[in-house]
């Protein structure tokens, strides 16, 4: 079996950013429908057999990688602002490097406030928690201690869920993209998709804006294009690269100022995890872009495409299989808790995606979603 490419399968998007599984009504049919089915939600993958026991990793691609031991590294905070909720906690965050330490910029999930009538009109969407962002640092990559949060809902921005984090260090300052939503107008693009904050220390953020704020739908889960010291890279035109959900990139010679585009051949996955370049240098070309969605007998889970910095928007091979699956005999990947008794506190059984990578100690961390309740260490080396 080769890896695939992009003349094997008939892959396309829907066009607005939003996936089959989220087109649902009430937060009830929502849950029933996290669940795998082969018949829909293959991920345009081919379906040619596949010998698991003879295939090899192909020399562009990042793996194998093994789960830490110890996981879950990051857990809610039952008595802090992000305290989780049945079916979210502490996941979905940028891993990033400053001073000997690594900082988690994670995204925090709670229960929507029922005695705020502000909040009125995005409860009867059926959409019942809201996110902000909290900041962890570690000096180990395991061990972490929250440092700041919530960053973003504060003065005036309380209607917004903040969600989905990618983070970049460049000349002595720290870009972020992440998700901005108003539930009760969800679909809306000049109110609702990527946004764009700034830091001089990670603790600390200013708001700067919606990325396309003329955008005719929505942008989301955009992830900057860096290297394994969370440095963005520059495409052989000089651009910066951002890879967004629903086959859209996007280019910027500043990160301020970013010009979307339809790709013109997609490729399968559904979502964009993390783009990495420069990983390997006797192929200082490559691109490998993350990605999770429907995936192969996996309601999510993380596979790999290979681009290049001379044409970033044109796959050249993607992974038949993903590399990092949820296991359904580890209670925080089946959607219960760490600890016994193991009580059940998501329907996200089957769900692996991360937003977080970095290189520490000559390997690399991956920070994955252990059903969208924790944080959890998946490493390669």
């Amino acid at each position: 079996m080769t890896d695939s490419n992009p003349n094997d399968n008939n892959i396309s998007f829907f066009g607005d950013g939003f996936f089959d599984w989220q087109r649902v009504k009430s937060e009830t049919d929502r849950h029933e429908m996290y669940q795998y089915d082969e018949e829909n939600q293959w991920g345009g993958f081919s379906r040619e057999p596949f010998d698991e026991n003879s295939y090899t990793l192909p020399a562009w691609a990042i793996g194998p990688f093994t789960k830490y031991a110890g996981n879950p590294v990051f857990a809610p905070d039952p008595h802090g602002w992000d305290c989780g909720r049945f079916a979210g906690g502490v996941h979905n965050g940028a891993a990033i490097k400053k001073d000997g330490l690594i900082y988690y910029v994670y995204r925090g999930e709670f229960p929507t406030p029922q005695d705020d009538p502000r909040h009125a009109d995005q409860r009867a969407t059926g959409i019942d928690y809201h996110c902000d962002i909290g900041v962890a640092k570690s000096s180990d990559g395991i061990h972490f201690e929250r440092v700041a949060g919530p960053l973003f809902r504060p003065d005036g921005n309380e209607m917004y869920s903040f969600e989905d984090v990618c983070c970049v260090g460049h000349k002595g300052k720290y870009y972020m993209v992440l998700n901005r939503w108003d539930w009760a107008q969800y679909t809306d693009p000049a109110v609702c998709g990527v946004y764009i904050a700034t830091s001089d220390d990670l603790i600390h953020w200013e708001k700067v804006g919606l990325a396309f704020p003329n955008a005719s739908r929505i942008h989301r889960n955009a992830c900057i294009l860096q290297d394994g010291d969370n440095r963005p890279v520059r495409d052989t035109q000089g651009r910066f690269v951002m890879y967004i959900n629903d086959g859209l990139i996007a280019y910027s010679t500043d990160l301020h100022e970013w010009e979307s585009s339809e790709v013109d051949t997609p490729w399968p996955g559904g979502e964009g995890c993390f783009a990495l370049a420069n990983h390997n240098p006797s192929r200082p070309d490559d691109i490998v872009l993350f990605t999770g969605g429907h995936h192969t007998g996996h309601f999510y889970a993380i596979g790999e495409v290979l681009l290049s910095l001379q044409n970033p928007s044109m796959p050249l091979e993607w992974l038949p299989r993903p590399v990092i699956t949820a296991d359904d005999k580890i209670p925080y990947e089946a959607g219960y808790k760490a600890q016994a008794p193991h009580e059940h506190i998501s329907p996200f059984g089957d769900t692996i995606f991360f937003t977080g990578l970095t290189d520490w100690n000559g390997k690399r961390f991956a920070y994955y979603g252990g059903s969208e309740y924790y944080t959890c260490l998946a490493i390669s080396c």
